[in-house]
């Protein structure tokens, strides 16, 4: 197999080490990359030619964070092991960075690209970092969003870099900083253009050699003297204060995690800080709904994402219509947008799409919106937009597959909207929108035992996406697969039934 990370010693002693995963599209922490990099730092510790090191990314990211089928290991062996197996686990690359951190030859971070989750914990350990400046780029600790809380010591030195105020800003929302935002608020030394950054950190790293690793002197609020004393009345307090609501509090169980971490954490040692914010990070394994959450809002979405993409035959080369009534008005508005040969067509039923395939074939689909119904049954085949909600927009294309459907998904990929193939001769989005969790999941279990072509685990997804079912459940069925032993002796025979159907479907995908 392929090194990890390679490296090049210069005759001063600069290693420059680039990790670059050759078998992905970006660089995310695995078991195999943790591997590496304790051989690196072995080397690091125990060749006296070495003097400071360089690390970047050989891709045009630098590094995307954790490997979430990982995590979702993680999830899964938590329903089984024991407190210990788990912190050794998962506390393994906090670990790490805080051994990096310490080195008393300085690392410096060279970030060239996109640093989420785990890959801007990495940079955070370095003594310094320096960034691409090219404003595309995206550096955050989005863990919030899948039930998580960054475990490798983000919670506890971007508040000691940035401030109490600011960090727990960035932590809560999963909100994402550009380069010049990044160096604004003090998380990165410098931002350069690409072309320019190793050189210019490679010179830094070299002016580091013999200095000393001093807290004091990497954090600009090591201190700490704005963070509150922890109780459950401050933690709550803090949490609404930062916008996130007593019932969200309630139901996702990571924003206390978050807070607890921060403010437990905030006069600690960073060894001792990163051992607490891991066992809040176990907190979190140890329930439910980090798992359904990462295995619906990010593996389930990736999959669909990835599965979907259309063949060449799929591809649209024109559109046209007449007009849009009120409620279609986010119709108008996205269709305008598309790059494609548009037109209008007087002889069009209004709210009528009709799409031109590769062999000059005109098809039509009515376009509706969840907050415009027609007759179950009618008007088909139809195309249902959502709002755009928390995790991204959904598109239900309801009728029976065939070139509209098909050319309509390929035109929904292609502005950024997740389309759904829901099987159905009415909309499954309308028809549980406003439903209570529980009667959802029977109307789901119901529909899936008559549509053996209905992937699971993408009516999840869906459904979380159109926000008709909140993020935490992961979904109605990932809910009810969590649920089953307290809600399925209440069930009617047929219901019941409907559920014996699916078994093997079921735990395929949830188990």
């Amino acid at each position: 197999m392929a090194a990890l990370i390679t490296s090049t010693l210069d005759s001063d002693g600069l290693l420059t080490a680039t990790i670059d995963m050759t078998d992905r599209t970006m660089n995310v922490f695995s078991f195999e990359l943790m591997d590496a990099l304790d051989a690196l730092m072995d080397r690091v510790e125990e060749d006296a030619a070495v003097r400071c090191v360089v690390l970047t990314s050989g891709k045009s990211s630098f590094l995307a964070g954790a490997d979430l089928v990982m995590v979702r290991g993680f999830c899964r062996e938590a329903k089984t092991a024991t407190h210990e197996r788990m912190f050794d686990q998962c506390g393994r690359l906090g670990r790490q960075f805080v051994r990096l951190e310490n080195s008393a030859k300085p690392w410096v971070a060279a970030v060239n690209g996109l640093a989420l989750g785990g890959g801007l914990e990495l940079a955070m350990a370095c003594r310094e970092r320096l960034v691409s400046d090219d404003r595309r780029i995206q550096l955050g600790l989005p863990e919030i969003r899948w039930g998580l809380l960054p475990g490798a010591g983000g919670t506890q030195r971007m508040p000691r870099l940035i401030g109490y105020e600011a960090a727990m800003s960035l932590l809560l929302s999963g909100r994402s900083l550009t380069p010049a935002q990044a160096v604004e608020a003090g998380l990165f030394k410098q931002a350069f253009p690409a072309n320019d950054l190793l050189a210019h950190a490679q010179a830094l790293a070299r002016s580091l050699v013999g200095q000393p690793y001093l807290p004091s002197a990497k954090f600009a609020h090591l201190a700490q003297a704005d963070v509150p004393a922890h109780s459950e009345a401050v933690a709550r307090e803090q949490a609404s204060r930062f916008g996130v609501s007593a019932e969200d509090l309630t139901l996702y169980p990571a924003y206390s995690a978050i807070i607890d971490s921060v403010l437990l954490g905030a006069h600690l040692p960073l060894h001792e800080a990163t051992t607490l914010e891991m066992n809040q990070f176990l907190r979190l394994m140890f329930t439910p709904v980090a798992g359904r959450m990462v295995r619906t809002l990010f593996l389930g979405r990736l999959r669909a994402e990835r599965d979907l993409t259309p063949s060449a035959e799929q591809a649209c080369v024109a559109i046209r219509w007449q007009a849009f009534s009120e409620p279609n008005a986010p119709w108008a508005e996205l269709l305008t947008r598309l790059k494609i040969d548009k037109s209008t067509l007087d002889a069009l039923p209004t709210d009528t799409l009709e799409m031109q395939d590769t062999q000059g074939q005109w098809h039509r689909i009515h376009l509706f919106t969840t907050s415009h119904a027609p007759a179950p049954g009618q008007l088909l085949p139809a195309a249902w937009l959502a709002p755009t909600g928390a995790y991204g927009r959904v598109m239900e294309l309801v009728g029976t597959p065939g070139p509209a459907l098909s050319l309509m998904s390929a035109l929904s990929l292609r502005l950024w909207i997740l389309p759904w193939l829901s099987h159905s001769q009415e909309s499954q989005l309308k028809r549980l929108q406003g439903v209570d969790l529980a009667q959802q999941a029977k109307q789901v279990v119901q529909h899936a035992a008559h549509t053996p072509e209905l992937d699971l685990s993408l009516m999840d997804v869906a459904l979380c996406l159109a926000d008709v079912c909140p993020g935490w459940t992961g979904g109605p069925l990932s809910w009810l697969w969590d649920e089953q032993a307290t809600q399925l002796p209440s069930w009617s025979a047929a219901e019941q039934q409907a559920w014996q159907t699916l078994s093997d479907r079921l735990q395929q995908h949830f188990a």
